[in-house]
């Protein structure tokens, strides 16, 4: 980005929407989201929460001996946040508040993330098929 002004303050994402998730990531390897990617797409293995509580909970599903390894993964999918299209709740039509170009990467070892801001994503608010098991066409974020 090209600032005429280097002592100006650039905004990159208005406070206008923002909210805070928790990831807690169920799978066996590191997940890495870039700055647009919409949440709602990527990885199941991600889990989303709104608040703080219930990522605790799943992941104190997920340790727990007494259940199998798809049982603990079932009890944590059960408090996760639905990704289903429901406007203005993350994680449907939300993508990370970082730079663009930028990313952040989800390790199973570090479940619950910290608090990790995301922004609705802007323009037409339209996301093409980002995923080979989804739909080809654009979807509508409004």
């Amino acid at each position: 980005m090209w600032v005429k002004n280097p002592a100006s303050e650039c905004v990159l994402n208005p406070q206008n929407g923002k909210t805070i998730v928790y990831v807690v990531n169920v799978g066996d390897r590191d997940i890495q989201v870039g700055s647009h990617f919409h949440l709602a797409d990527v990885n199941e293995s991600l889990l989303f929460f709104t608040g703080m509580d219930d990522a605790t909970a799943a992941e104190a599903a997920l340790t727990d001996p007494q259940r199998t390894r798809t049982q603990q993964i079932a009890a944590a999918r059960a408090l996760a946040y639905d990704r289903s299209k429901t406007p203005g709740k993350a994680p449907w039509g939300y993508r990370l508040d970082v730079a663009p170009g930028d990313s952040m990467r989800f390790s199973p070892e570090n479940s619950p993330s910290d608090a990790i801001e995301v922004v609705p994503i802007g323009g037409k608010r339209r996301v093409p098929g980002l995923r080979k098991d989804k739909q080809n066409d654009h979807v509508d974020l409004s």
